[in-house]
């Protein structure tokens, strides 16, 4: 949500806006007609070059992977047929082909990924349930028994969030939250927080809104109502995934590393010699935005969000693991822990034992 308040978002939608804005209007202005070829030209490159390039630089660049541009320009089509009256794009016909031809190459190209994935899928499943780590959580034994046999890629970060959310969703709910194990400590950090309630009313609402909405969508384009319906479905499954993962995965607190697990959307596993600071936090309610590059927030979602209770600093940048493979460097982590007092005292026990070996 943070992301999507930042400037770069603002100018962006108002770009993109402006080019699809103008293209319309200048197809229902009777002063044009009857339209040169120039202008159907001048509309493509807009919606084909213009938009993708304002794309990259506003969202892509630094953050994604190239090859998203080609959806980009194949979505930019799209919006084009919608808005380009029918008949216009006849001499441009040959452009759908060369998009969805480059397209098609970088499918080729996943569904090889996906094919290596099925034929290992046996031995994956195999180590999934024979192999022993410090957490015995399900993301991490996934991402172990996926390493043994995969490269890592993000079409497989991608199915594996996928994959995890399915588990937590659908198949968790028999299971109890994770306990001690060899040794570790774990803390919850959901019990005094409204987090869950605040989930269930979205849970609630998407599951009112999706009846009426499907119906009254349905009577104006099938197609539409059934891709909506969809997408809410995926909605409800995420929404149930990040309940039962907040519920079941504490944070963790082994001889050797700490583990923060904030639902299916965010991770992080830090090695206890990295920590450098562990201590309450006194900072501000929200911080900068030049601060928030290099800080994890681990405070959970809630109707009135909380301010952090501890702020753990790290001798050098750490990675976290957000969902869909994304990832992010950050010097600190900020949580609230249930108790915050015997979790900052039960990580500082640990570092002293640490550094005294």
């Amino acid at each position: 949500m943070q992301s999507c308040i930042k400037p770069k978002w603002t100018w962006f939608s108002l770009f993109v806006t402006l080019v699809i804005f103008s293209n319309y209007l200048v197809y229902h202005l009777d002063i044009v007609q009857p339209y040169p070829k120039e202008m159907v030209f001048g509309s493509l490159f807009d919606f084909i070059i213009v938009i993708p390039l304002i794309t990259y630089f506003f969202i892509i660049k630094n953050r994604y992977s190239v090859k998203y541009l080609l959806a980009v320009m194949i979505a930019g089509y799209g919006a084009a047929i919608l808005i380009i009256p029918e008949g216009l794009l006849s001499s441009y016909s040959y452009l759908k082909y060369i998009l969805f031809a480059g397209e098609g190459a970088f499918l080729l190209l996943e569904l090889f990924i996906v094919y290596k994935l099925v034929t290992k899928l046996p031995a994956i499943i195999k180590t999934f349930h024979t192999s022993v780590t410090d957490i015995q959580a399900f993301p991490y034994r996934l991402e172990n028994a996926f390493s043994n046999f995969l490269k890592p890629s993000r079409l497989l970060e991608i199915l594996s969030s996928d994959i995890t959310m399915f588990h937590y969703s659908l198949f968790s709910w028999r299971k109890k939250p994770f306990t001690s194990l060899n040794g570790s400590q774990v803390y919850s950090f959901h019990k005094r927080s409204g987090a869950i309630a605040f989930y269930v009313m979205i849970v609630h609402a998407l599951v009112l809104e999706s009846i009426g909405f499907h119906f009254l969508l349905h009577s104006w384009n099938p197609v539409a109502a059934f891709i909506a319906l969809f997408l809410n479905i995926y909605s409800l499954l995420f929404l149930l995934a990040e309940i039962q993962a907040i519920r079941l995965c504490p944070f963790i607190i082994t001889d050797k590393h700490l583990y923060l697990q904030i639902g299916i959307t965010k991770r992080l596993v830090v090695p206890l010699n990295v920590i450098k600071t562990v201590h309450s936090y006194q900072g501000p309610e929200t911080l900068s935005k030049e601060e928030q590059k290099h800080v994890l927030d681990a405070v959970l979602a809630d109707f009135v969000k909380e301010k952090p209770a501890i702020e753990i600093e790290f001798f050098r940048p750490q990675q976290a693991n957000l969902i869909y493979g994304f990832k992010k460097q950050v010097m600190k982590v900020q949580l609230r822990p249930d108790d915050p007092q015997r979790f900052a005292s039960g990580l500082q026990e640990k570092l002293t034992e640490r550094h005294g070996l």
